[in-house]
């Protein structure tokens, strides 16, 4: 192997997620359904991938992503390392509003487009300072796991983020999947910094939940 293989998983769903309400770095647990998700994740997982375990589980420090790879890691026996770069983007004051508190929403939504926010007025991250920090740490995880296997607990916006690293698209380009909760992304770094996506907003588990 001369690569890293990460699989990415969005965290389960939480109450801000059903009422289409931006949640940015508020700390917003999981709720019935997403805890639901996260134990057929698990199951899933346990069924269905990796024929060794991966080497290492990381998650943002934010507790709908622990939480979601918790039942997967207890079942295993793994430790989690939680990780502020994983975090969804920071929506500075517009965290808790509907998402149509921004005015290009219902524009953007229509083509995938990632919406821009001004710094000042909003106190929320550029959608380039977002990009910069969601591809530098999975450069640096690449970096620090050569040839290893990892299982990361992102978010929505962190992996769409993730995808147009890996397709060398820029922050704004429109993105062509869904990413549902608990989706399951994949991709490889190689040594040499290559990004390969290999599946991306895999959600055929969630048909198991009823």
């Amino acid at each position: 192997m001369s690569h890293t293989d990460i699989w990415i998983i969005r965290h389960g769903e939480t109450d801000w997620n059903s009422e289409r309400r931006l949640q940015g770095w508020k700390d917003i647990p999981l709720n019935d359904a997403g805890i639901a998700q996260a134990q057929t994740l698990c199951k899933h997982l346990n069924k269905h991938f990796f024929q060794v375990l991966p080497n290492h589980v990381y998650t943002s420090d934010l507790q709908r992503a622990y939480h979601t790879a918790l039942p997967y890691a207890r079942a295993n026996t793994l430790n989690i390392t939680a990780l502020p770069g994983l975090r969804e983007r920071n929506y500075g004051i517009l965290e808790g509003k509907h998402w149509t508190a921004l005015k290009e929403y219902n524009a953007t939504r229509e083509e995938n487009l990632a919406i821009e926010l001004n710094q000042e007025e909003h106190q929320a991250e550029s959608l380039q300072t977002f990009y910069d920090r969601i591809r530098n740490t999975l450069l640096e995880l690449a970096t620090q796991h050569p040839n290893e296997t990892l299982l990361l607990i992102s978010h929505g916006g962190a992996i769409d983020m993730m995808w147009r690293a890996a397709n060398q698209l820029p922050p704004h380009a429109p993105r062509a999947f869904t990413q549902r909760n608990t989706s399951i992304n994949r991709l490889q770094i190689s040594h040499e910094k290559k990004w390969s996506v290999i599946s991306w907003a895999d959600a055929s588990h969630l048909d198991e939940i009823r």
